[in-house]
């Protein structure tokens, strides 16, 4: 009975083994803070892109300065969210429609602003408020915004991660 369980042991043991390296764990292991050690942000017009930015590179092991070389510069062009009324939708006595962040970032690299290029990314996401609401900015929109701010930001340095790593691959 025991060299049963031990086979399956390690037949279990291999099968997630395997699982977790075809799914990419190995890509969470490593943080931008193995690309880059300094970051230098220009985003003052939008003060919840800038709080979500410095959080999310605190947490990628990434330190925000004042230096124009930095690692990495980065300049808000242009952010806007856009309520989509055309898709105003009655439900359970809600209105609900489509809230859009558009943001493009302005980047370069190692203080070179000959090489800058802009980034841009779409989040979209539903919200439902009172028909009497429809017009104002309710406290539901006030918390899909600060989803779509997160979510742009997740997007922002999941697309950075992912050009640093092929960059390096590619040198």
């Amino acid at each position: 009975m025991s060299l049963y369980r031990y086979v399956w042991s390690l037949f279990l043991v291999t099968a997630v083994m395997s699982l977790l390296s075809g799914c990419g764990f190995y890509l969470r292991t490593t943080t931008l803070g193995s690309y880059l050690s300094t970051v230098n942000l220009d985003v003052a017009k939008s003060p919840l892109l800038e709080r979500e930015l410095e959080r999310a590179f605190l947490l990628n092991d990434v330190s925000v300065s004042d230096s124009e070389s930095a690692d990495l510069s980065i300049r808000l062009k242009d952010s806007e969210f856009q309520k989509s009324t055309s898709l105003v939708v009655p439900r359970e006595g809600l209105q609900e429609y489509e809230l859009i962040l558009q943001v493009t970032f302005t980047i370069w690299f190692d203080g070179d602003q000959s090489t800058a290029e802009d980034v841009s990314f779409t989040k979209a996401g539903r919200v439902r408020v009172h028909p009497e609401q429809l017009l104002s900015t309710s406290a539901e929109e006030q918390t899909v915004r600060t989803e779509l701010t997160k979510g742009v930001i997740e997007n922002f340095v999941q697309d950075l991660y992912l050009r640093l790593a092929q960059d390096q691959e590619t040198e």
